[in-house]
């Protein structure tokens, strides 16, 4: 690799394909422990309340949005990602093992449901930064390793393959669940969790990336002051954050669907099942519309992400005794996923460069304080207040959205 050459079309191939291995395998893993049907549905099983479940939102949600702060000023003058993006990988892997683990001898020994509960919360927490750690790499990996007018038939490709993958996960965790008793059930999705994340991991060690200097210098209180000055100045960087922010709510809020949905038809493997197999089939078919559908409008896919974001909660409201609700909201929750990703990483690639785009990434998790107040503040009004107050009053905030994303486009066509 040659400083700050481009990558030459031997290596954008390889690469590309590469690329789409590593995602494919970790977005199976991501499905397989789903944060908003899976984990909720085991920490309910436990005997976990609304508030350790915010809890669990927080450090699985919140955490590496906001940590990001601090792996991008450790990650911001260093020339290359592979090697840190591995370290951070490893540490994931260890982290799904040994809670694997700990939902065995919760298995086996039957020890105490609250000392269990504490024991997976620390290991999230230990998985959540290291996911921080990694995010920031990876989300400046495919820049930095191939062509960009291939960037956007990449992330829709990657969206394709997250579709297959997660055909795949609905196959292995609905067997699972309902085959193998508890807790064992979830020990073993645990388990299939780190084997997918290995073989993730795997490819990144074959990437060829470009290196890139940059000269960029901060202390933790320089940098805070950069990130005010950057969203003072930089306007398509807070309006950016503003939405990051307004669809973390409703990321933050969907963990609770999953517990109003077991508080009205009772705690069962194949309701979880159920709700898991539904949020796959709408990042199923999202991602298939995207594939096929080449010039998509970025802004177009938030609008759409925004009007599920607010109709989702007042729906389940309105239909709480319905089944089939759940089921149209569930499937409404995996397109909004699905496009939440593809719409984040295609509007940060239009704001920033390649030097700065690291950077950019950690302001933008930094300054998402909503993932990381919202779930316990959900949960704590949730038990106080209800669903319906709580659903409410989240759709009242989101509607606010479409503002930021009008300006947001201003922003970006003043700059072409």
């Amino acid at each position: 690799m040659l400083l700050n050459e481009t990558i030459g079309e031997k290596d954008h191939k390889k690469n590309f394909v590469l690329l789409l291995w590593q995602s494919f395998f970790f977005l199976l893993t991501i499905n397989i422990l789903d944060k908003d049907t899976i984990l909720p549905g085991m920490f309910s099983r436990m005997g976990a309340g609304e508030i350790l479940i915010g809890l669990l939102s927080v450090i699985t949600i919140g955490l590496p949005k906001f940590s990001q702060i601090f792996f991008g000023l450790i990650l911001q003058n260093k020339i290359t990602r592979k090697r840190y993006i591995l370290h951070g990988f490893s540490v994931r892997i260890s982290a799904l093992l040994a809670i694997a683990y700990v939902l065995w001898q919760y298995y086996i020994f039957n020890i105490p449901a609250g000392w269990t509960i504490v024991l997976i919360l620390l290991l999230f927490t230990i998985y959540s930064l290291a996911a921080a750690y990694t995010s920031v790499g990876m989300i400046d990996l495919a820049p930095r390793s191939l062509f960009y007018s291939s960037l956007k038939k990449f992330y829709s490709l990657k969206q394709l393959g997250n579709g297959i993958g997660i055909i795949i996960a609905l196959l292995a965790v609905r067997p699972l669940l309902k085959i193998f008793p508890y807790p064992a059930n979830y020990s073993f999705l645990h388990l299939l969790g780190a084997i997918t994340l290995t073989i993730s991991t795997i490819a990144i060690f074959f990437v060829k990336e470009k290196i890139i200097v940059a000269k960029a210098s901060y202390t933790l209180k320089r940098y805070f002051g950069f990130v005010v000055n950057e969203l003072k100045n930089n306007k398509s960087l807070l309006y950016l954050a503003l939405i990051v922010n307004s669809e973390g709510l409703f990321l933050s809020i969907i963990p609770f669907f999953t517990t109003l949905a077991i508080s009205k038809f009772a705690f069962n493997a194949k309701l979880v099942g159920t709700l898991f197999a539904w949020k796959i089939i709408g990042i199923l078919a999202s991602s298939i519309f995207l594939t096929f559908k080449k010039n998509y409008d970025y802004f177009n896919v938030l609008r759409i992400n925004i009007l599920i974001s607010i109709l989702a909660p007042i729906f389940i409201i309105i239909f709480s005794q319905k089944l089939l609700i759940y089921k149209i909201i569930f499937f409404l929750v995996g397109v909004f996923n699905s496009l939440y990703r593809i719409s984040f990483e295609g509007l940060l690639v239009e704001i920033s460069t390649e030097k700065n785009r690291p950077t950019y990434a950690s302001i933008l998790g930094s300054s998402n304080i909503s993932t990381f107040i919202i779930p316990l503040l959900s949960g704590s009004m949730i038990k106080v207040l209800g669903y319906d107050f709580t659903f409410i009053l989240s759709a009242i905030f989101l509607s606010a959205t479409m503002i930021f994303i009008f300006k947001l486009k201003q922003e970006i066509s003043h700059q072409a």
